[in-house]
């Protein structure tokens, strides 16, 4: 079965630092699924035949002309889009072909694609459990607190609770001015390096866990940053409202344990940083006790990518 993944920019080339967590989850879907990955308008001009096509946490910069040929070229094909997160909104080119698709999605609820009508089914799946891996060896670390992305709107209240003093906020340029606006004044950083073994991230102690407030009410599987901060050797302090997130992940049976490494504004976190550096890595070493079945999670949810793949109607 010849399976293509598409996630197609309007944009000439990768960011050699492949710091867009879709890429990276998308490099990591074609080596499990073995499948095509399609990235630049050039990859659309194959004559090949596929089973399977799979849109790729489709943005607003989706190319379109090239895909939505290569789409009617393939009329006897299966569609699947993945959505990771409730952001999503739309699948452009699915709706302007018309084509049946079933849904993967990371979230509990409806998806807000609006596109009903043409949906099959819907299943859900840990898919931020692609980024998981073994844990580097651990490193030096020169660093306290980070908290790195781009700027949600629907997360401000917490940027300017938090983002202050001597936390460390790694987004891009064009970000950084949102986080100024809205009243943020941490230690700036460029977007960090995702270089195998080598990551940036990999230099800080700790990570900050904030979420939208959407999500406070509506379940979505532990971010990326969760699994990031695995590999990498590094503690998670969670904001308090993230504590419907957590009794519904796999970490749940830890709470009591987590209640330590729950913050509620600037200070805290920064007290909670003072008494943690007083012994680092025992605070590592419990962190990392929650991550015990963290890989037959992952080995597990690609099981089931694969089934949904190759047997969803």
């Amino acid at each position: 079965m010849r399976i293509a993944l598409l996630d197609v920019k309007k944009a000439t080339g990768l960011n050699s630092k492949f710091t867009a967590v879709n890429v990276r989850n998308l490099l990591l879907i074609k080596n499990e699924l073995k499948c095509d990955l399609f990235l630049f308008e050039k990859d659309l001009l194959t004559k090949t035949k596929y089973d399977v096509i799979i849109f790729g946490f489709n943005s607003i910069h989706t190319e379109t002309v090239l895909t939505q040929k290569f789409i009617t070229n393939n009329p006897d094909a299966r569609y699947f889009v993945l959505c990771g997160e409730y952001e999503q909104t739309d699948c452009i080119n699915i709706r302007y072909v018309n084509r049946r698709f079933s849904v993967i999605q990371n979230y509990e609820g409806v998806t807000k694609m609006g596109l009903k009508h043409l949906q099959l089914k819907t299943h859900i799946l840990n898919l931020n459990l692609l980024i998981s891996k073994q844990p580097n060896n651990l490193v030096t670390k020169k660093y306290d607190c980070i908290y790195y992305g781009r700027w949600r709107e629907d997360r401000s209240v917490y940027f300017k609770r938090y983002i202050q003093g001597g936390l460390y906020l790694s987004t891009s340029t064009k970000n950084m001015k949102k986080f100024k606006h809205e009243g943020c004044n941490p230690k700036y950083l460029d977007t960090i390096s995702w270089t195998d073994k080598k990551e940036t991230l990999n230099l800080f102690r700790y990570s900050l866990y904030i979420e939208d407030v959407y999500t406070h009410k509506v379940f979505n599987n532990l971010a990326n940053r969760w699994y990031e901060a695995g590999f990498c050797n590094v503690v998670m302090f969670f904001d308090i409202n993230c504590w419907n997130t957590i009794l519904k992940s796999e970490i749940a049976e830890y709470e009591d344990e987590i209640k330590y490494y729950i913050v509620t504004d600037y200070s805290s976190l920064q007290n909670k940083i003072t008494e943690c550096n007083k012994d680092f890595e025992h605070h590592l070493n419990i962190q990392k006790g929650w991550r015990k079945n963290e890989m037959q999670l992952r080995s597990k949810m690609i099981d089931d990518l694969k089934n949904i793949i190759n047997h969803a109607i």
